[in-house]
């Protein structure tokens, strides 16, 4: 790598430590690019010339750590055998979001069809992957898994959506702070546990539905 390459990258990632320490600080929301470039020891015309705004910022910081938790879900899957893989890489999930809520709360605005479309067009094609990426290991999870035989790409598609709607769930549980203001707080380990047993029994009647009928929309 050149030595200007070098000094772009080490740039770009002081950019994106500096956001990620400031989110923490304060609302996320709110932090300005001047506030960033401060923190990361450069100008604020030099940040928009990594970023050119704070949502490509944003989109970043989101793609680099659905990454990372990706790769991360695929080492717990190859670790467990198929009767505990799925249990073990949703808890894992939960426990991923759980353990930086401000990422969270990141996911959920750039999930937001508004924002992908305001997005320069290489965010929009890493999304659309990050999208493949993940979607290509639920289906190997679930083969692994679920006693159905290959599962269609349209049914994982429909069991897909269950999932989802499950973990975005649990992703706005821990983005609102967890249950501490409930009259009787419920222990976040316990929601985990519970929400993980529903899924996977839901996964399993789907699946089994979903190969007596597979197309429920007639």
């Amino acid at each position: 790598m050149r030595y200007q390459e070098q000094q772009f990258e080490q740039r770009e990632n002081a950019i994106l430590a500096a956001a990620r320490t400031l989110f923490r600080e304060q609302p996320w929301d709110r932090v300005t690019i001047a506030e960033v470039a401060v923190a990361a020891g450069i100008g604020k015309g030099t940040v928009y010339k990594h970023f050119s705004s704070k949502e490509a910022l944003y989109a970043r910081l989101v793609v680099d750590l659905s990454r990372v938790n990706l790769d991360e879900l695929r080492a717990v899957h190859a670790a467990h055998p198929p009767s505990e893989a799925m249990r073990q890489v949703i808890r894992r999930a939960f426990e991923q979001m759980l353990a930086d809520p401000i990422q969270a709360q990141l996911g959920q605005y750039c999930d937001r069809p508004a924002f992908q479309e305001r997005l320069d067009a290489p965010y929009r094609a890493q999304f659309q992957q990050l999208e493949h990426d993940y979607m290509l290991f639920f289906g190997q999870l679930l083969n692994d898994t679920l006693d159905q035989g290959e599962l269609t790409a349209e049914t994982c598609q429909h069991l897909l959506w269950g999932v989802e709607a499950c973990v975005n769930g649990v992703m706005s549980r821990i983005a609102a702070g967890g249950f501490a203001h409930w009259a009787e707080p419920i222990a976040l380990d316990d929601y985990f546990a519970r929400v993980t047993d529903f899924i996977i029994a839901g996964l399993r009647a789907q699946a089994a539905a979903l190969s007596v009928q597979p197309n429920r929309s007639e």
